[in-house]
């Protein structure tokens, strides 16, 4: 399989974005790399490989999803040094 400019601009089209000829170009050698990677690994055998999803036999445990009681916002904001509305104030850490 190879990507073509025509699968290229209809992929830009579909995300709204423009692209020039050359990157265009350099977009589908790259697509193409990458096709041509999974082509690679599609062609090893692993008939004989038994399917592993982690390396470590460990199960995920995840509590039941409940609802429960909620702190009152008012005694959230009781303890925030700073308060607009309903929202805690904070000082600025990005400029």
């Amino acid at each position: 399989m190879e990507i073509d400019k025509q699968q290229i601009e209809h992929l830009a089209s579909l995300i709204r974005v423009q692209l020039s000829d050359d990157e265009i170009t350099s977009l589908g050698e790259e697509l193409n790399g990458i096709v041509n990677e999974f082509n690679i690994l599609q062609e090893v055998n692993t008939e004989d490989v038994e399917p592993t999803g982690h390396i470590a036999d460990l199960q995920t445990v995840l509590r039941s999803d409940e609802a429960q009681e909620s702190i009152d916002v008012e005694d959230v904001l009781s303890n925030a040094p700073q308060t607009s509305n309903e929202f805690i104030k904070v000082k600025r850490v990005i400029e």
